[in-house]
């Protein structure tokens, strides 16, 4: 253990003039990126190579959204360009996460202070079933093994039958639960405080403390009982949710450390202290993940290529380097939340001050978050691996990144969203076969080709999205931050298995 500091959509000569991108070279924007770059390293003079591609979201095409003028029934919309979907209201007018898709059906909170939780069919949007939660703030969900788990901000894991809704079994973890669950081979893992109070169990196993003295723990669980099967201390809450490849749990706590444990124990393989700043996704034995540095005043953030295996860092400085003032601290992190919102919520939910629990200090230093809210809803730059590459949204820019040598392949800068909270515009992208599919802060739904960043579609929605979508059978479903869930269905099933934050129960999808 070591501890260290499609689709092919018709061309056409009007294209650009429809989907309002402007393929262009900007000079200033150029030698904007080569200084960072001279700042840090050699990789990053490829990034001003490779940036040409433009998405101007002042020119998306505008739908209208129609009036929901009841709760929890989906009305029909079309877009100008054909497209048809439906957009559902929730009680409440609270932030959406990711949905989950399984069997035809969708699985969404009710919002953060909500306490609800519903099953929709996921093509017409009618809710199948509803629970009440115990505790308020539903986060995203995970099926798996004919089971949703998802768990509430307030304070409880919940595990219920994917059919009925029925609980089969639920505990109480601690407040706050800023972070999801994942599922993997019949284990549930998810990150808590320390000091719940709550009563140990006998088949409790606690290794080698990774972080001794740590505030948080991740608890391994049985997912069809909820038996104990480890617990491990940490060092803070988990970013957005553990992570699960090859047997080893991987994740990335709020002051900035990376994680790796074996699944089946506990026991810490690495432990490193890296100013990580999001989630990380790992593929043929390589992690990926986001880091934040500084090149003199300015905050910047890049993508580090890491050896799974032992938590080395394979490249001397990180990759697609970008400023990051949303990553600063009191900045918000980047979520699609305003200063507003952020407050109204947080209070209506009882934390007018942040629980000391929480430890926002150290979120606030390491992504610039400083709310409870704003932890529960951030999910930074993090990447997505397909096809060979790695690919994020990251500030104003989406990169693409070879995963054999770090050299970037394209970068598309993203015009029209000088709005946008704190600079970062889009969440994750959900990734289909040759599409990423990207919702942002500003309210705009954006299709780009993964071969070269060229826009599929490009639609203001005028709602604000946090969270990354989901993908099932052709359509794309998001969640608003005023407390709206939309599908657009696309017509193309190149946007299909994407099932829950992250793509799958594991968080981990790989193209």
């Amino acid at each position: 253990m070591s501890y260290q500091t499609g689709w092919t959509l018709p061309v056409c000569a009007s294209i650009s003039l429809l989907l309002g991108v402007s393929v262009l070279v900007k000079s200033d924007s150029r030698q904007e990126v080569k200084a960072l770059a001279m700042a840090g390293s050699q990789v990053s003079e490829v990034t001003a190579k490779a940036a040409a591609q433009r998405i101007d979201l002042s020119q998306a095409m505008n739908v209208n959204l129609p009036a929901t003028g009841r709760d929890l029934e989906a009305v029909s919309f079309r877009t100008p360009d054909g497209k048809n979907g439906w957009v559902l209201k929730l009680p409440g007018g609270r932030p959406i996460a990711t949905p989950a898709y399984a069997d035809g059906m969708l699985f969404v909170g009710g919002g953060y202070g909500s306490h609800e939780f519903y099953a929709l069919d996921s093509e017409t949007g009618r809710i199948v079933w509803k629970i009440e939660t115990g505790d308020d703030g539903p986060t995203a969900a995970v099926v798996a093994d004919g089971m949703v788990a998802f768990n509430t901000e307030s304070c409880t894991l919940v595990v219920v039958d994917k059919r009925r809704g029925r609980v089969i079994w639920e505990e109480w973890l601690g407040d706050p639960l800023m972070s999801q669950p994942a599922i993997d081979k019949g284990v549930l893992f998810m990150a808590h405080p320390a000091a719940t109070g709550r009563p140990g169990k006998p088949t409790e196993f606690h290794p080698r403390a990774a972080s001794p003295g740590g505030s948080h723990r991740l608890l391994a669980a049985e997912l069809s009982t909820g038996r104990h099967i480890w617990e491990q201390e940490i060092s803070g809450d988990v970013i957005t949710a553990p992570v699960i490849a090859d047997g080893t749990v991987y994740f990335t706590t709020f002051d900035g450390s990376s994680y790796a444990l074996n699944a089946a124990d506990g026991s810490v393989l690495w432990v490193k202290v890296d100013a990580a700043t999001s989630a990380p996704v790992i593929a043929g034995g390589q992690l990926y993940e986001t880091r934040k540095t500084m090149a003199g005043r300015e905050t910047i953030e890049g993508l580090a290529r890491v050896d799974a295996k032992q938590g080395n860092a394979r490249d001397k400085d990180l990759i697609a380097k970008s400023k990051a003032e949303y990553l600063k601290q009191g900045s918000g992190g980047g979520v699609a939340l305003s200063a507003q919102a952020v407050t109204s919520l947080d209070s209506s939910v009882g934390f007018s001050t942040p629980p000391g629990s929480a430890k926002l200090a150290q979120a606030n230093g390491t992504v610039g978050v400083n709310s409870v809210v704003g932890a529960w809803a951030y999910q930074g730059s993090r990447a997505a691996v397909s096809k060979g590459q790695i690919l994020n949204a990251q500030g104003s820019y989406i990169n693409s990144v070879r995963a054999s040598d770090g050299r970037q392949s394209w970068q598309t800068e993203v015009l029209g969203s000088n709005g946008a909270p704190g600079g970062q515009v889009f969440s994750p992208p959900a990734v289909g076969r040759d599409y990423l599919y990207l919702a942002g802060a500003l309210g705009n739904l954006v299709s780009v080709q993964q071969s070269n960043g060229a826009v599929g579609f490009s639609y203001a929605m005028k709602a604000p999205i946090a969270f990354q979508p989901a993908l099932a059978k052709g359509n794309v479903y998001v969640g608003t931050s005023d407390g709206r869930l939309i599908c657009l269905k696309t017509g193309n099933q190149d946007a299909d298995g994407w099932y829950a934050w992250g793509g799958n129960a594991q968080h981990n999808k790989i193209q």
